[in-house]
C-alpha cells in the first residue's frame, strides 16, 4: 500500500471560516486565481515553450453556473517545491518578485466564493496528478491541520490546474458578471495586448480596447490663428524618477472622446493593473484632474508602471503614505505639462468642433434638460412689468467682495472704457448689472453676480467656462448700451427681463 500524502494548512483553520465575511470584489477574488495561473506561466515559461514552441500561449478559463465556479489553466501547475506552501495560509513564497506574493490570494478567495473546493493539479515534469478537497465547515469543526493528497498517474509532459468551487456563498450575477469581463481584461491587458494569454469568461474570450487618442493642433497654434495648424497625436510617454530611488514609467494621452466615467490612470505594478479599474474608479487624484466638470478630468487617460510600490495583500491599492503620493504626483504632473506636448494644458484648453459626433450626443443630453425648464422660466414673466424708464447708473454700488479688470476699447471712432466686476456678495439679486456715464466717450461698469445659482450651477469652474459667461453676459450689456446710444428707450427690457428670470428660477445654491 503507497505511504499516505498530506498536505498542511495550518497556521489556523479557525481563519478560513472568516475568510468569506471580508470586504472582496468578485473580480479582484477572480483575478486571484488568474494571478496564480500567470504566475506559473512566467516561471515555467522557457521550459513550457521549450516543450510546445514558440507560439504556446497560456489560457485561461473561467467557467460560472449558479451552482458551480471552475478556473482552467494549461500552465506548469503547482511543482513538488511550492505544493506544500501553496496550501497553507499565509505561508510567502520565497520569491515575491511575481504575481503571487503574499500565499494569501487562492486560499482568500476560494473560500469568499465557496465553502466546498477541490484543486486539481498535474505539474510539468512530475509523474502524478493531485487532487486536494477543501470542505470548510469539517476543517473547523474537526479542527483539520492536514488534508489528504489524492494522485493519479499522468504523463510527464502533461500540464494543468484546475480549481472548482462548489456550495457557493454568492454567485456573480448581472452587472457583477459584466465587471469581471471588463475588469479582468483591463486588469491583464499587458499580457492580452501581446498575445501571450489568452482567458475566456464562459467561452466569451476577453479583449482590452484602448481608447482613442486625440488627433489635434496644439490649442496655442488655434488661439493664435495659426494657418493650417498641424494636428498632433495626443499621447506622451515618461519614465521618471521619484521619492528614495523609485521608478515611474508609462503613458498619458487625451481621449479623443470625453468620458466621466473611463478617464483617469490605470496603476500596474508587474504588468498587473492594481488601481483605476471600472467605471468611475480611474486615479484622478485633485491634484492633477481638478474636479469631475474639469476637460482634465474627463480627457486625460494613460497607464504608469509602479513596481517599487508595495501593494495591499488584496492588491487593489497601493501602501504607499500621503507623503509618498504627494511627491509622486507633483513629478508626475511636471512630467505631464512638459514640452513639446504639454498634455494637461492641451485637455484643459482644447475645445473640439460642435459638429463632432461625440459632442452632438453630450449636447443632446443638456438640450433636452434646457428645453423642459422654458415654461417655468417664462411664467416667471407673465406677472413682470419692467420699469418704463428707469436711470442709468453712473456708477454701480461697491461690492463687499468683488474681482474687476479694465480696458478701453474703440466703438465707432470713441474711446470706451470697460470695466468688468464680479461681485461675490451672497446677498446679491440681480445676475447682471452695468452703469454709464458719458457720451460719445463713455466709461462702463458691467457687473455680473458670480454667487447666484445660475452662475455656480451651470458655468464651471474652469478659466475657459468662466471667460465664455462674463463674454457672454458683457455682450449683453454692450448691445444695451449701443441700443440706447442710437435712441432706443427700451433697450433696458431684456436685461430686466432676465434678471428677473434669473432671480426666481431654480438652481439656488445654498451657503
Amino acid at each position: 500500500m503507497p505511504d499516505r500524502e498530506t498536505v498542511n494548512i495550518r497556521p489556523s483553520v479557525g481563519y478560513l471560516s472568516i475568510l468569506q465575511a471580508i470586504n472582496y470584489r468578485a473580480w479582484y477574488a477572480i483575478a486571484e486565481f488568474v494571478d496564480n495561473s500567470l504566475q506559473s506561466y512566467l516561471h515555467s515559461k522557457t521550459k513550457l515553450k521549450k516543450l510546445h514552441g514558440n507560439n504556446f500561449k497560456l489560457k485561461i478559463a473561467i467557467y460560472v453556473t449558479p451552482s458551480t465556479i471552475k478556473i482552467v489553466d494549461n500552465a506548469a501547475g503547482i511543482g513538488e517545491e511550492d505544493y506544500q506552501r501553496a496550501f497553507r495560509a499565509a505561508a510567502r513564497p520565497e520569491n515575491r518578485q511575481g504575481l503571487s506574493e503574499f500565499g494569501m490570494g487562492m486560499k482568500t478567495a476560494a473560500c469568499w466564493f465557496s465553502k466546498n473546493w477541490v484543486v486539481q493539479t498535474k505539474p510539468l515534469g512530475e509523474k502524478n496528478l493531485k487532487i486536494v478537497q477543501w470542505d470548510i465547515s469539517n476543517i473547523v469543526n474537526d479542527d483539520i491541520e492536514e488534508l489528504d493528497v489524492k494522485k493519479t498517474p499522468l504523463p510527464v509532459n502533461q500540464h494543468y490546474t484546475e480549481i472548482t468551487l462548489t456550495d457557493l456563498n454568492r454567485v456573480p450575477r448581472g452587472q457583477t458578471i459584466k465587471k469581471i469581463k471588463d475588469h479582468l481584461a483591463s486588469m491583464y491587458r499587458c499580457f492580452l495586448e501581446k498575445n501571450e494569454v489568452e482567458i475566456r469568461y464562459n467561452n466569451e474570450k476577453l479583449k482590452y480596447t484602448k481608447p482613442e487618442a486625440l488627433q489635434a493642433p496644439y490649442f496655442r497654434d488655434i488661439d493664435e490663428q495659426k494657418k493650417n495648424p498641424k494636428k498632433i497625436n495626443w499621447e506622451k510617454k515618461f519614465d521618471f524618477k521619484y521619492g528614495n530611488k523609485k521608478n515611474a514609467t508609462g503613458f498619458a494621452s487625451i481621449r479623443e472622446t470625453a468620458s466621466t466615467k473611463d478617464a483617469g490612470f490605470a496603476l500596474f505594478r508587474r504588468n498587473r493593473l492594481i488601481k483605476g479599474v471600472g467605471e468611475n474608479e480611474g486615479y484622478r487624484p485633485l491634484e492633477i484632474f481638478k474636479t469631475p466638470n474639469s476637460f482634465i478630468y474627463q480627457r486625460v487617460f494613460g497607464e504608469i508602471h509602479l513596481n517599487d510600490e508595495d501593494v495591499t495583500h488584496t492588491k487593489d491599492d497601493f501602501q504607499w503614505t500621503p507623503e509618498d503620493e504627494t511627491i509622486f504626483l507633483k513629478k508626475l504632473k511636471e512630467e505631464l505639462e512638459k514640452e513639446p506636448k504639454a498634455i494637461l494644458s492641451q485637455a484643459d484648453r482644447f475645445r473640439k468642433d460642435r459638429r463632432s459626433r461625440d459632442l452632438k450626443i453630450q449636447s443632446e443630453e443638456g438640450l433636452g434638460a434646457s428645453i423642459k425648464k422654458m415654461q417655468g422660466g417664462i411664467a416667471v414673466l407673465e406677472d413682470y412689468t419692467p420699469p418704463k424708464q428707469p436711470p442709468i447708473s453712473t456708477k454701480l454700488p461697491e461690492a463687499k467682495s468683488k474681482q474687476r479688470k479694465r480696458k478701453t476699447i474703440r466703438f465707432e471712432g470713441n474711446d470706451w472704457t470697460i470695466e468688468q466686476i464680479l461681485n461675490y456678495d451672497k446677498d446679491e439679486t440681480e445676475w447682471l448689472k452695468i452703469s454709464e456715464i458719458g457720451k460719445k466717450k463713455k466709461e462702463i461698469q458691467i457687473q455680473i453676480s458670480m454667487t447666484m445659482g445660475f452662475t455656480a450651477q451651470y458655468f464651471g469652474d474652469q478659466p475657459d467656462e468662466i471667460e465664455g459667461m462674463l463674454l457672454m453676459a458683457s455682450y449683453i450689456a454692450l448691445a444695451e448700451v449701443v441700443a440706447r446710444n442710437r435712441g432706443d428707450s427700451k433697450a433696458h427690457n431684456v436685461r430686466s427681463y432676465l434678471n428677473e428670470i434669473l432671480r426666481s428660477q431654480p438652481p439656488s445654491i445654498n451657503y
